[in-house]
């Protein structure tokens, strides 16, 4: 068993190496699982789910740590088996007879909740930052979906109160890691501004926001306001702590062009606005020699 265990343990110098080929195993396991989708059991497809996320878990867990902080191929190990994680969770609850032809809210739920979990497990005990998120996003999904499943709601201002009350808890909890763990609270600011988009994300309704059966819907007035509310929270986040994630999500909002009064209008406009004018790209101006000083011209013999 030992022996085992210490060949699931890399050594950092092979880490890397060990690292590239996880992540063509997982878009191998990906092309398969979507190329084969209906060619192969269900319990094959989480035989071989649950075989390639279990071994990307245990190489990224048994990989010891240096200075606090995990390895950058620590990482990427275990960002790839939570993302086959996920898709071997769901292919489990088709397999004990969940309803996949509507949206499966109980089943969404306690799979994005034992994601969640594992995720937050490796985040506190192998303290990746890059896990917390996603153990963040999981959490999210599954109130989400707990409340689609318990109380069938359909209406997409639910949700979007919902999705303001998760991205107010993340940010929170982001205060409350800033002094202990800095790099964990960025990633809920970052969960926060994911919580923001999906508010964005909701005007397309069941286009990307599977929670509803509507269709393509405009944002009110309202919540367009606190989705510009929240990008420049989180530009401002981005620039006082120089963190590139949160800077990034408040500008990403998708650009809304409606029709409102006879007006065509963008949503984003104003942010673009305060964002400030474009850097100009550096030129090289040119002047005749005339124009130039005399000490400049002067050239040592």
């Amino acid at each position: 068993m030992g022996e085992l265990l210490a060949l699931l343990r890399p050594p950092a110098h092979r880490g890397p190496l060990i690292a590239a080929g996880a992540v063509l195993v997982t878009v191998g396991v990906a092309l398969e699982e979507l190329r084969l989708a209906d060619r192969l059991p269900t319990g094959v497809h989480l035989a071989i789910l649950g075989a390639a996320a279990g071994l990307m878990l245990a190489l990224g867990v048994q990989a010891r740590p240096e200075g606090g902080r995990p390895h950058t191929f620590q990482s990427v190990l275990l960002v790839a088996g939570l993302v086959l994680l996920a898709p071997a969770l769901l292919t489990l609850a088709d397999l004990l007879g969940a309803d996949f032809d509507a949206f499966p809210a109980g089943a969404v739920t306690w799979t994005s909740l034992v994601l969640a979990g594992i995720a937050l497990w490796a985040a506190a005990v192998k303290n990746s930052a890059i896990c917390a998120l996603i153990a963040a996003v999981a959490a999210a999904v599954a109130v989400l979906s707990f409340v689609r499943w318990a109380t069938d709601a359909d209406s997409l201002t639910t949700y979007r109160w919902l999705l303001a009350a998760v991205a107010l808890a993340f940010v929170v909890v982001s205060l409350l890691l800033r002094g202990a763990a800095p790099r964990h609270a960025e990633q809920m600011v970052n969960a926060a501004g994911l919580a923001v988009l999906a508010i964005a994300l909701t005007g397309l309704a069941s286009v990307v926001f599977p929670f509803t059966n509507l269709g393509v819907a405009p944002l009110p007035n309202v919540w367009e306001l606190v989705v510009f509310a929240g990008g420049c929270g989180l530009v401002a986040v981005g620039a006082v702590d120089r963190a590139p994630g949160p800077a990034y999500l408040g500008v990403a909002k998708p650009r809304r062009l409606h029709r409102r009064g006879g007006r065509q209008r963008r949503g984003d406009a104003a942010l673009v606005a305060a964002a400030g004018p474009r850097p100009r790209p550096w030129r090289h101006v040119h002047r005749p020699a005339s124009a130039q000083p005399a000490a400049a011209r002067a050239r040592p013999l």
